[in-house]
């Protein structure tokens, strides 16, 4: 086997660890030795992590997907808005990018305004696991309240939150597996008790995971999965939010209880402040 010197002399300070069968998308060569299998990365560099790679760069990114708003200290990489989105259509699954469960647990919160994922109970300590293929592109804790937080972009272009970990079990830039180990369960940053918050954003735009995720049966409702404006919040976008008119007495709080929802909801959707004055004769909406 022909190996150029500048290979050649990279090889001489790489430990020889044994990798197995698994298929890495970012690793652009694979060298044979007799000690075991040596993973090389077209920039020369690499890393193990208990045995499993660590991809360091990824430079036959053709799609700009792990090289574009690659940002390992921000959990917003786009800071895009909703309207701004382009339709698109994913591809959630196919023959080598399967899914995964994150958890098996009971669904007790859902997806709101306020709300951006789903909660899922667990037990401190249970394994929470990579939802699709794809790599670590933060993981450390935050203090904006999601605590110990794992964000894993995925090869179409979507990313997937875990919150409120104990613990961490993987690095930033981890190439990740759907049903592999990222976190142990918790209840880290802003959170009553043990749970995982599970997201799904695209380029930072937050959807509701019940849309994709048949949680009930633990499977995905489709492969693929249309992206437009109405993914993101579809009542704003289908004609079933609701309006108040407002009129003398009428307060945030009278308001959350008439319509059964509350505060937070009610400014969440009108970009107003939770002291901010109702003027008579204005619209609000509330649902």
């Amino acid at each position: 086997m022909h190996i150029c010197k500048k290979w050649l002399l990279a090889l001489v300070f790489i430990p020889f660890m044994s990798f197995g069968q698994r298929n890495v998308d970012a690793i652009i060569d694979t060298v044979e030795m007799k000690n075991g299998t040596v993973l090389l990365f077209k920039n020369y560099t690499w890393e193990y992590l208990e045995n499993e790679p660590v991809m360091m760069s990824i430079e036959e990114d053709s799609t700009g997907i792990f090289s574009n708003q690659w940002i390992n200290d921000q959990i917003f990489a786009y800071k895009m808005q909703r309207d701004s989105i382009k339709d698109t259509l994913l591809v959630l699954v196919d023959s080598i990018h399967p899914f995964h469960m994150p958890v098996y647990g009971h669904l007790f919160r859902g997806f709101t305004y306020t709300h951006k994922g789903l909660d899922i109970k667990l037990n401190k300590g249970d394994t929470v696991r990579a939802a699709f293929n794809g790599v670590v592109r933060y993981a450390k804790y935050n203090r904006g309240g999601f605590g110990n937080l794992v964000i894993i972009r995925h090869y179409n272009g979507l990313e997937s939150y875990y919150a409120h970990n104990s613990k961490l079990l993987v690095r930033v830039n981890q190439v990740m597996k759907a049903g592999d180990p990222i976190s142990l369960g918790g209840s880290s940053g802003r959170s009553r008790g043990p749970h995982c918050h599970f997201e799904l954003r695209y380029k930072d735009v937050p959807m509701d995971a019940l849309r994709v995720i048949d949680f009930d049966n633990q499977k995905l409702i489709t492969r693929s999965f249309p992206i437009t404006k109405k993914v993101f919040y579809p009542n704003d976008y289908n004609g079933n939010a609701v309006y108040h008119k407002i009129k003398n007495g009428d307060t945030l709080g009278h308001l959350a209880r008439k319509y059964h929802t509350n505060v937070k909801e009610i400014c969440a959707m009108n970009k107003i402040k939770t002291n901010s004055k109702l003027k008579v004769g204005s619209t609000i909406r509330v649902k």
